[in-house]
């Protein structure tokens, strides 16, 4: 080896052992904290070090085994941080990585703990997190990290990150540090697949984050491709006079020549928060279609989610709707579930208000199934019921769901509210519905889901 180049690692590393010890020393004069304690953290960048970040997980593994709750153990590193070193000299390289410790510690959050394992590796453990809520998680991460940079002079100095992943299940594995483990190892197999990848050492995880980034990919594709978000609509009839009083607008996207259900990305766009871009793009195609004339004096109904964090772009829609029913003289019912009507109560009241005055009508979806009462609604001026399919599956001869039924009908009709049966798809649930005074039907016994095309075509 090359004499200077010898000369210049023993430099470096009596540089890094001076600066350990010197560090303790003052730590310790400083602070009242045992020598063990303080051999936990990293001298450079004040986090965990190895040895206090296992000592952590095993903490935490206990109270999993209490609570029956997963750990996600992720471990990064940098990729091609060598260069870094070699190119500015370690100094900068210490700077780097404490800045990258500060930037990991304002992204953290109260489940996390953060630590540096070694080198350029850090090591992250998210207590009780769920499969779905990972994969995002894991994904914001490396996005944040490689966002991340130092300015050396006029120059920025940026980074990628290779990380593996492994979830902690109490239920089947006793040693938190297996998990660990694997997650390191599942660092080598991403710098195998080209670097700044994420690998998932469980098999079952990593087959959902690959179906899920497939299906975001059908997302991104419907959302820069517009027209690959389909009108579909399900006729409502009046089950008098069994004439089509309106329909369901349905979510559908057209990929590679197949239209998609919601089941086959509904998931992914909830996850990724692409819902409300999917949505927003509905309304836009519903308003330029050229079919609305077809739905004058005819209802439109819209099933929304009612979160406390999305009321703003509720207020939105229904100002979007409301010019577009006025402009063609038609009636948009906003379909709200009836678990979220009661889980959002107070937001619920002061949306109702705003309905109200855009004269748009406001439906509970899947009444009756979950533990809304006539005492909720009574409270707020909603327009109609829709009784959930799982009571209507049940009424051709279970006495319970009838009763059930029929009580639904008769408060209903007290309060002045209107009542639909979904899920009607033989002539004997329409029959019973109709002995019970419900107003509408819904179902395939009236028709499936089909394109706006098609449906004007049965106005």
């Amino acid at each position: 080896m090359n004499y200077k180049i010898k000369e210049r690692i023993l430099k470096n590393l009596l540089v890094e052992v001076t600066k350990k010890y010197d560090y303790l020393i003052n730590e310790l004069k400083t602070e009242n904290i045992s020598v063990r304690d303080k051999l936990s953290y990293d001298y450079t960048t004040n986090l965990l070090n190895m040895e206090g970040f296992q000592k952590s997980l095993k903490n935490l593994s206990e109270l999993a085994k209490k609570e029956n709750k997963k750990i996600a153990v992720i471990v990064f590193d940098i990729d091609n941080f060598k260069i870094i070193n070699a190119s500015y000299g370690h100094e900068i390289g210490d700077i780097f990585l404490k800045e990258l410790a500060k930037k990991l510690k304002s992204i953290s959050k109260s489940n996390w703990i953060i630590s540096r394992i070694g080198g350029d590796e850090f090591g992250i453990a998210m207590y009780g997190i769920k499969p779905a809520e990972l994969l995002l998680e894991v994904e914001n991460l490396k996005k944040e990290l490689e966002g991340f940079h130092l300015k050396v002079g006029d120059s920025p100095v940026n980074i990628t990150v290779s990380l593996g992943v492994s979830v902690y299940e109490p239920d089947k594995e006793n040693d938190i540090l297996s998990s660990l483990n694997k997650a390191e190892i599942g660092i080598y197999q991403s710098k195998k697949r080209g670097k700044s990848t994420i690998t998932f050492t469980s098999e079952q995880i990593h087959r959902s984050f690959k179906d899920l980034e497939e299906k975001r990919k059908i997302i991104r594709y419907a959302i820069k491709n517009k027209d690959a978000v389909r009108l579909f609509f399900q006729p409502i009839v009046d089950l008098s006079t069994e004439k089509i009083i309106g329909g369901e607008l349905l979510l559908r996207i057209k990929y590679k020549d197949k239209i998609l259900l919601p089941k086959d990305f509904i998931d992914a766009a909830v996850t990724f928060g692409l819902l409300e871009k999917l949505e927003e793009i509905q309304i836009e195609n519903l308003a330029s279609s050229g079919f609305l004339k077809n739905f004058s004096n005819r209802y439109i109904f819209i099933n929304r989610q009612l979160k406390t964090d999305n009321i703003r772009y509720m207020r939105q829609f229904l100002n979007l709707i409301s010019n577009i029913g006025k402009k063609y003289r038609i009636n948009f019912v906003l379909e709200i579930t009836e678990n979220s009507f009661v889980q959002n109560f107070s937001a619920f009241k002061n949306l109702m208000k705003v309905a109200q005055k855009q004269k748009i009508l406001i439906a509970l979806d899947d009444f009756g199934a979950g533990y809304a009462s006539f005492g909720y609604v009574s409270k707020v001026p909603v327009n109609i019921l829709k009784i959930d399919g799982s009571l209507i599956n049940e009424c051709i001869t279970d006495k319970k769901y009838q009763a059930i039924i029929k009580a639904i009908s008769v408060l209903s009709n007290d309060l002045k509210i209107l009542t639909i049966a979904e899920f009607i798809d033989i002539p004997q649930k329409a029959d019973r519905c109709k002995q019970f005074n419900i107003n509408y039907g819904q179902g395939f016994l009236f028709g499936e889901p089909v394109d706006i095309s098609e449906f004007v075509k049965m106005l």
